[in-house]
């Protein structure tokens, strides 16, 4: 009953940890598809603008940070790696040396949040120096030379 109860905790945890990897995707589309309408037009100031690529940018990288972690734990406390190596070579009937290692698309996910940090900075200084050349714009006054402003 205790191997029963562990696997379905196994399950329950894997079908999880996809369901946050697939919410990291759609927050990934949305924030790709609010980033394109950036482009094309100007939608300053609304959640279509730089907040809602803000917004969904920092939840794709929460959720994959979240499945990252989840993900090793979940493998390490099941012995998940094991099972899988007994199941495929039962002949083996004991394991000298298990270690856990993971792959390309594992690490990758690092690369996906780097990418998140990484447009989330350059959009927030882009909009900054663009906040800074309309402030900039708003005071010519200021900037002008005497001789012009008494003309």
């Amino acid at each position: 009953v205790s191997d029963n109860l562990s696997n379905s905790k196994a399950k329950s945890m894997i079908t999880a940890i996809i369901v946050i990897l697939v919410l990291g995707l759609l927050s990934s589309l949305l924030s790709s598809g609010f980033t394109c309408t950036n482009a094309v037009s100007n939608p300053y100031q609304t959640f279509l603008g730089p907040t809602g690529v803000y917004t969904w940018n920092s939840l794709c990288g929460i959720f994959i940070l979240l499945a990252m972690i989840l993900f090793p734990v979940n493998i390490e406390e099941y012995s998940l790696s094991v099972e899988l190596a007994y199941g495929c070579f039962s002949f083996l009937q004991t394991h000298i040396k298990s270690a856990h290692t993971y792959g390309y698309s594992y690490w990758i996910m690092l690369l996906i949040i780097f990418l998140n940090i990484a447009s989330v900075v350059i959009i927030y200084f882009y909009d900054h120096a663009r906040y800074s050349k309309k402030k900039e714009q708003e005071r010519p006054i200021e900037n002008a030379p005497k001789d012009v402003i008494l003309f």
